[in-house]
């Protein structure tokens, strides 16, 4: 009895120092956030590395702001020209922004864009508006083009300001929006503006300083993040807030979009929390280098080499979890069993596919690394060797040689009677002329 109750009081020890959980097979909770729409893409692949919700459609503050200042860098206009505000620009303007603008100001096109970026300047971004295009309808006509051209198959725009209403018809997705900020990346100037915490800008020749309301880039802010730079935020606590940041490092540019909390600092926690989760869990690696050999293909009637080296016709990149060993992902060849020479160096030739757990994280055409002339003697050889090797068609070619001495001998013989029958006609008559 002893014994049983002393083995029982050491079950119960060990119970209780170590958990039952440090035996059991332990399994990590998969990343996710709170809000009801997120998204996480790298930038310089378009790899998605999470998403919620990301194609829904909703309400967004800050995107007809950035469409603006996208549309401004690409009209090639010097942006140091100064413009000055009119009445037209100022009166459709709700909300006025700490760079306050008014009618009759003079301001570079440029400092115009740091407002809209900075400031979240409605004024800003009308008076961009009218410049471009004449009118704000006819700019936002434009917008909706553009978005279309860049893949934002699911935003509409109805103004430039970010205006929201109850009755708007200005919808995006989380997807258009990675899609547009990731265009952002390859232009000057937007993504470097909204990376400052702190700006200043001239109106009518006089400096006027804004500050950043993204405190994602502000170092003074306890919601500084240091891999964060830029790119916008917007909302309220009617029609929620929106945030897009771009996460950088050594080796890759992630893009993150997370939207309508109620609190901002919900939102920027959680923002947090998605760069680093991207930057840490997941790794920018080369699946395979440009012109990097793949395989030999055999090659028929060449005349230098029986084989070809297939090569990759471009480099792969992916953003890919650390954890996967490159010996985990597969590679899917699609290449003919053998070419006829001759061939050209640069001849797509196939493919290779890499993935991972079922998805899809590159592709690249195979190409020859070479030229293989064409062996004539050995392909008429071959040729040759085939045609008499093909019983069919010898067969059918001593049928027609047999047809053929049939015919003649035929012809021979009919020849020869009508020959005989001329002759004996001709004696006949030379019988029957007078003496």
């Amino acid at each position: 009895m002893k014994k049983l109750i002393s083995a029982i009081l050491v079950i119960i020890f060990i119970t209780a120092v170590f958990p039952i959980s440090v035996f059991a097979d332990e399994e990590e909770e998969p990343f996710s956030v709170q809000s009801p729409v997120a998204v996480i893409v790298n930038a310089d692949t378009g790899t998605e590395l999470y998403g919620k919700n990301a194609d829904s459609t909703f309400f967004c503050g800050f995107l007809p702001r950035i469409m603006t200042c996208i549309m401004l860098v690409e009209s090639g206009l010097d942006l140091s020209t100064e413009i000055v505000l009119t009445k037209e620009m100022m009166s459709n303007t709700h909300d006025k922004s700490s760079a306050d603008l008014r009618s009759g100001d003079k301001i570079s096109l440029y400092d115009l864009m740091k407002s809209a970026i900075v400031a979240n300047s409605q004024e800003a971004c009308i008076a961009i508006a009218v410049t471009l295009a004449g009118s704000v309808t006819d700019f936002v006509v434009n917008m909706n083009l553009r978005a279309r051209d860049l893949g934002a198959e699911n935003t509409t725009f109805t103004n430039v300001t970010g205006q929201y209403s109850t009755t708007s018809k200005q919808v995006t997705t989380a997807h258009d929006i990675v899609k547009i900020c990731s265009h952002i990346l390859t232009l000057d100037h937007i993504e470097d503006i909204s990376n400052m915490r702190y700006t200043e800008i001239k109106v009518n020749g006089h400096s006027r300083s804004l500050y950043t309301k993204n405190f994602l880039v502000d170092k003074n802010s306890q919601y500084y993040s240091k891999k964060a730079s830029g790119l916008a935020i917007s909302g309220s606590n009617i029609s929620g807030y929106s945030l897009v940041s771009i996460a950088v490092d050594k080796t890759m540019r992630i893009v993150c979009f997370a939207m309508n909390y109620d609190s901002l600092s919900t939102l920027y926690s959680e923002m947090s929390q998605m760069i680093t989760f991207s930057l840490n869990e997941y790794s920018y690696r080369t699946l395979i280098q440009k012109n990097a050999p793949v395989l030999e293909v055999p090659v028929i009637y060449g005349k230098e080499r029986d084989s070809i080296t297939l090569v990759a016709e471009k480099t792969l990149t992916a953003s890919m979890p650390s954890s996967v060993p490159d010996t985990s992902i597969e590679k899917e060849l699609v290449v003919p069993d053998s070419v006829d020479a001759p061939i050209a160096k640069g001849t797509v030739l196939g493919t290779v596919t890499y993935s991972y757990d079922g998805r899809v994280y590159g592709s690249t055409n195979l190409v020859a690394q070479t030229d293989i002339s064409l062996d004539v003697v050995e392909s008429y050889s071959d040729a040759i060797n085939a045609f008499f090797s093909n019983k069919y068609l010898l067969a059918t070619v001593i049928t027609v040689v047999v047809v053929v001495i049939f015919y003649s001998i035929i012809l021979y013989v009919v020849n020869r009677k009508k020959m005989k029958k001329e002759q004996s006609k001709k004696r006949d008559r030379i019988t029957k002329m007078p003496r």
